[in-house]
């Protein structure tokens, strides 16, 4: 994307069924086999109740509307979130964002589910980071 283009006011909307196949899938892409994600069984014990899916699974896909928007993610991105809410498997999510200061080129990003529940939310700014200054000031 050129310097002086102007931003996009929306972020492309992606979705996913966080079925157990897809969560499996990322299991072994990520490594990450926690039963809370993969055993019904266990996950009823927590507090969850139920197996949910991996936070940075929904993560990947706001990437994934940033790639879409963008045709790549751009280099200056930097992303702020938290994650706010469990994703139960089987679960449709989707994730979006929309320009809320063009003139910081900041956005608010979010992953949600069908029903509208943020599981993630934050924001994504493009552009060069902010200077930061080591003044020296520090005391400890």
């Amino acid at each position: 994307m050129p310097q002086d283009a102007a931003l996009p006011r929306e972020l492309a909307c992606v979705s996913l069924v966080a079925d157990q196949d897809a969560v499996a899938r990322y299991a072994e892409l990520t490594r990450d086999f926690n039963p809370i994600h993969l055993n019904a069984e266990f996950a009823a014990g927590t507090s969850f109740g139920r197996p949910i899916a991996h936070g940075t699974l929904g993560l990947n896909l706001v990437i994934e509307a940033l790639e879409r928007t963008f045709g790549a993610v751009p280099e200056d991105a930097r992303l702020e979130v938290r994650f706010i809410a469990p994703v139960p498997v089987g679960a449709t999510i989707r994730a979006g964002g929309h320009l809320t200061d063009e003139a910081t080129g900041s956005y608010e990003i979010f992953v949600e589910t069908a029903s509208g529940e943020r599981a993630v939310a934050g924001t994504c700014t493009i552009g060069a980071a902010p200077e930061i200054r080591n003044t020296g000031a520090s005391k400890i």
